[in-house]
Parts: structure tokens; C-alpha cells; sequence
């Protein structure tokens, strides 16, 4: 494999849901960042698009693991010299070319601000065991969306070490998720300590997702808008990470179907079938009553007033493409 100075790499295998979402983020980033190259690791070889939106279209080995576990082989899948991993249920709204010039240098990073020390709690670890194991005083907590990473030696470390406590992850206390093997972030947080790689703080303009949203979601990827509220900080990411349930959310189609609209080829190519067909005409009010079929219960007062204020803009949305 050929050697490229840096890029983007992203992972899309398995249901058809996600190899759709790499579509979007490479999207993105050919109208962003056009001369970033892109690869993706999948198992979807025989997608002819894929290798019209990536440069590199790199086999999924299934030797390496299911789910997240896929991630901790970064390294050996990269054609980069520098690469910057990014998440398929990202969408970029610019230019992202100043994530590699305010990484380069670091052997491995993510972005975030926030250490667990003793006391604090996790939902997939027990924060005061792992420190205690390995001697450490915090351990860094952040979004997997997106990792950075040089070909160096620490970088290497950093992912072997993560793939050793993989094959241990009970032992270590470190909790299931999504009921297929152990969460990376903290293996990888813990390797991080163990390398001496620490935190990089973005102030919110790489990568961020609208979890902890207070108020609207304000992302335009045709203008590069990008504003929203997380929790009591105003970010400006340009990397939207619409994680979780945020893929159901109705902007995330919106944005979507903006994306493919820029391409009238791909466009107007609709799948023969009726379910297909619907699915395209109507995506974004079926994406509506999905993602308020999942959130309702969590917060149903907060939706209430939602629903209330998205009826008295129905009107407005009827004649504006997209709006919501």
C-alpha cells in the first residue's frame, strides 16, 4: 500500500446504515476539504461509489474483531503518514485542514478537556480500580469520533497496549458495550496515560456531538454554519458527530439530502421499490417521528415543547426546502 503524507480514514462494515453514513462524511469532506485524502475500511468491496468518494478503499479484516475493536487496529490499516480518524456518523460543515496543523507533532491525541480522578465515576469503568492498577493519578474521558495519530513509535505503542487490555477487558472491570466486547475510549484512554499522550483541547471547534444539547441545533453544510449549545458551552465544531440516537434526528437527513443534492446524478437516483420510494420523498418527516419515537420517553416535557414550537413553524417549513 502507498504511502500518503496524511488523511482521513473512517470504518463502515456490516449493515447497510453505516456504509451510507461514510458516504455523507466523505461528501462533506470532498466539498470541504478536497485535498485531503480519504480512506475507509470496509466490507463493501463491491461498492462502486465508494471508490469514487475514497481514495483508498481498504479491505475490513474480521480477524481483528467485532464492533469498536475494529478501531484499535488504526494503525496497521492507515496509508498515512498522519492520519486523522474520523467517525461515519460525522458530517464536516468546513474546512478542516487546521485539525492536522494544530495535531502535527503528536504522536496520538484526541480532543477533550476532561480528566477522571479519584472518585469520579464511569459508566464503563471503575475509575479508582484502573488508577490504582496502573499507578496513575487521571484518566482522560472523551469522544471516540475522532482520534489523531503519526506513524511513530508511541503511536504504535498506544495501540498495541489498547489491543493487549482488549483481550483481558473483564479482568479489568471495563463494562460491555452494545453487548459485543469492551468500549474503546477507555482502552484507549488508559494506554494514553500509559504513553504519556494527553488530552488536546479544542475549545470546540473540531469535533463535537449534540449530546448535552440545550436549545436549537443550528448546522448548515452548504454554509458552514455549525452553533449549538452543549450543555453550558456554545461549540462551533467543524466535525458534527450526530452520535447514538442523533443519526435519527431530522437534521441529520436534512444535511444529508443536501449533500447528495449538490450530485443531481446521484440525486435522482431513487431504488426501484415502494418502501425506497417513500423513504426518499417523505425521509425527513419519517426521520422526525423516528427520532421523537426514541427521545419522547426520556424527556417528554422537553419534547412536548418541541413538538409545540416545530407545529406553529409548520406553515413556514412547507414552504422553505430546509427548514425544520
Amino acid at each position: 500500500m502507498t504511502i500518503s503524507e496524511h488523511g482521513v480514514i473512517t470504518y463502515a462494515y456490516g449493515a447497510s446504515y453505516y456504509i451510507e453514513m461514510a458516504k455523507s462524511l466523505a461528501r462533506s469532506l470532498r466539498l470541504h476539504s478536497p485535498n485531503i485524502l480519504r480512506a475507509i475500511v470496509t466490507d463493501s468491496q463491491n461498492d462502486r461509489e465508494l471508490f469514487e468518494l475514497f481514495d483508498y478503499v481498504i479491505n475490513c479484516r474480521k480477524e481483528y474483531g467485532s464492533n469498536v475493536i475494529q478501531k484499535l487496529h488504526l494503525y496497521d490499516y492507515s496509508p498515512f503518514k498522519r492520519t486523522l480518524y474520523i467517525d461515519s456518523d460525522c458530517i464536516a460543515v468546513r474546512d478542516i485542514n487546521f485539525i492536522f496543523d494544530a495535531f502535527k507533532g503528536r504522536s496520538f491525541s484526541v480532543t477533550g478537556d476532561i480528566y477522571l480522578q479519584a472518585g469520579d465515576k464511569d459508566t464503563f469503568m471503575d475509575v479508582d480500580y484502573i488508577l490504582n492498577r496502573f499507578a496513575l493519578k487521571k484518566l482522560p474521558k472523551f469522544n471516540g469520533g475522532l482520534y489523531y495519530f503519526e506513524q511513530t513509535n508511541t503511536a504504535k505503542a498506544v495501540f498495541e497496549t489498547a489491543i493487549e487490555f482488549s483481550r483481558d477487558w473483564k479482568k479489568l472491570g471495563i463494562s460491555e458495550f452494545r453487548g459485543d466486547g469492551p468500549n474503546d475510549e477507555r482502552l484507549i484512554a488508559i494506554a494514553m496515560m500509559l504513553h504519556n499522550q494527553n488530552l488536546f483541547q479544542d475549545n470546540g471547534n473540531m469535533m463535537r456531538t449534540p449530546i448535552g444539547l440545550r436549545g436549537s441545533l443550528d448546522v448548515d453544510v452548504i454554509t458552514g454554519k455549525s452553533t449549538f449549545q452543549k450543555y453550558n458551552k456554545v461549540v462551533s465544531p467543524a466535525l458534527v458527530h450526530f452520535a447514538c440516537v442523533w443519526a435519527e434526528h431530522p437534521v441529520y437527513y436534512r444535511e444529508v439530502s443536501k449533500l447528495k443534492d449538490l450530485n443531481k446524478s446521484t440525486a435522482s437516483q431513487v431504488k426501484p421499490g415502494i418502501f425506497s420510494v417513500i423513504k426518499y420523498k417523505f425521509g425527513y418527516q419519517i426521520a422526525l417521528l423516528s427520532y421523537i419515537a426514541k427521545r419522547v420517553p426520556k424527556n417528554p416535557k422537553y419534547f412536548q415543547a418541541r413538538i409545540t414550537r416545530f407545529l406553529r413553524q409548520l406553515p413556514e417549513q412547507i414552504q422553505t426546502k430546509y427548514s425544520i
